[in-house]
């Protein structure tokens, strides 16, 4: 026994007996060894590397600078007795002393590693908060040269490189993963994200071109994209080119695996007259439909919004079949308690709950306003609750998003004005972002947690 002992000393081999947590018949539970690596997309991050037996998991710890002490999430060991748990919201030039925690059965510290982080690039902003947030969480920012999450003080906590020529937008799942949109081997997909930001696949819809706007995966990993659909069209009727090149939307749902589910064409419910534009004289493309947000009425039907119809459109997640029209020429809709008495443009449509509906009315002149609405269909009525105006002069004629927030209140990203504030429960604002004036937030989303595992359930 002592020889084997010494041989293990000898190789670096530690084993743990915890008292309460074992028996005198239980296999030896054996240390092997830990390192940490520097994040692969940004230098707030790291990844350990534990090996190790006989036990289920490993997690790290550290203190932060406040003196508070962070624990991440357990990551269980593989067939090759070893798990790799991630570091992330680390702070820009700072040294960490990083402890190794194995678990499963019980709790042992067994190593105590250094991390410096680096210093952040010059593209990522510096952003200044402004009033008081008790919301918990992160703040995810889709700007031109790429994502970067910041916490509720602005610090930034995460980020990734990469900027795209159509727009940046990434988005947190309900699956726990994230997307960015963007160019592949010259195909345009969606890439799937694991929390460090590496690559681990690619969607994109079957049979057409993958629209930038706007991807939801679910949490049983389906996911529902747009796509676009371009028709050679006689447009001659309205003036324009009698082989005009029209762009339709179509709506897919797709497995796991890519594969089609289930589609839904716009060109098989509306018509070239429903479009917003005054006049088709001389047209010869025609971006008719523009769809820009999927959401999920709280009822599991589907809720669609088309940019350049000044819709939201509501259909049957079963059937395909159209439930309302709400918005632009074929409104089936009476606007009750909204002084302006209607909206165009609109993008982050979101289902905030039963009959309640929110919205960026991005609107062809300023202002542009985050707006809330109470949906009875059986009246067809749609009466505001509430408006949030950030300026009189503050306008996005394009992106911009929202969501919807448990305790009532909202978020609003205003596209190209740069502007991203949380409002509460009754549209006043009580959090806001500063530093990012000059900036296209194409989308901000807040999510509880920068772990996978943590973030499932993100909407």
């Amino acid at each position: 026994m002592r020889a084997e002992a010494a041989r293990r000393a000898a190789i670096g081999i530690l084993v743990v007996t915890v008292g309460s947590c074992s028996d005198s018949t239980g296999p030896d539970r054996i240390f092997l060894n830990a390192s940490l690596a520097p994040g692969p997309e940004n230098v707030l991050s790291a990844e350990a590397t534990v090996r190790a037996a006989g036990y289920g998991s490993a997690f790290l710890r550290y203190r932060r600078g406040d003196g508070t002490l962070v624990r991440t999430p357990a990551h269980a060991f593989g067939a090759d007795s070893t798990a790799r748990p991630a570091l992330l919201g680390l702070h820009a030039d700072t040294r960490y002393e990083v402890e190794v925690v194995l678990a499963d059965p019980g709790e042992v510290s067994v190593d105590t590693l250094e991390f410096t982080t680096g210093t952040l690039p010059a593209w990522v902003p510096r952003v200044t908060p402004v009033g008081t947030d008790t919301t918990p969480g992160y703040l995810i920012l889709s700007i031109p040269d790429g994502p970067v999450i910041v916490d509720n003080e602005g610090t930034v906590v995460w980020y990734r490189y990469d900027p795209d020529i159509t727009l940046v937008n990434f988005q947190a799942h309900a699956s726990g993963e994230y997307t960015t949109f963007g160019l592949t081997n010259d195909v345009r997909a969606y890439r799937v994200l694991d929390e460090l930001g590496r690559e681990t696949g690619r969607i994109g819809c079957v049979g057409y071109e993958t629209r930038p706007h706007e991807i939801r995966v679910l949490a049983n990993g389906r996911s529902l994209v747009m796509c676009d659909d371009f028709r050679t069209e006689d447009l001659s009727p309205y003036g324009g080119s009698p082989a005009a090149e029209v762009n339709w939307t179509v709506i897919q749902l797709l497995a796991a695996d890519g594969s089609l589910l289930w589609e839904w064409h716009t060109a098989d419910h509306f018509d070239v007259t429903d479009t917003s534009f005054t006049t088709l004289e001389g047209v010869t493309v025609l971006n008719l439909t523009h769809g820009n947000s999927i959401e999920i009425d709280a009822d599991g039907n589907y809720l669609f919004s088309f940019r350049n119809l000044n819709e939201v459109t509501k259909v049957d997640a079963s059937s395909g079949e159209v439930v309302w029209r709400w918005g632009g020429r074929r409104n089936e809709f009476t606007l009750l308690g909204d002084p302006k008495g209607s909206f165009e443009q609109q993008h982050g449509v979101r289902s905030v709950g039963p009959g309640e509906i929110q919205f960026l009315d991005n609107s062809y002149e300023a202002p542009s306003r985050l707006v809330r609405y109470t949906i009875d269909e059986s009246s067809r009525t749609a009466t505001l609750e509430w408006e949030y105006i950030d300026g009189p002069e503050v306008h996005t004629q394009v992106g911009g998003s929202t969501q919807g927030y448990p305790d009532g209140g909202g978020l609003v990203s205003i596209g190209r004005a740069g502007r991203v504030v949380e409002v509460d429960a009754s549209g006043h604002k009580r959090w806001e972002l500063t530093g990012i004036d000059n900036l296209y937030v194409f989308r901000a989303q807040r999510i509880p947690s920068l772990y996978a595992s943590e973030r499932s359930g993100t909407q």
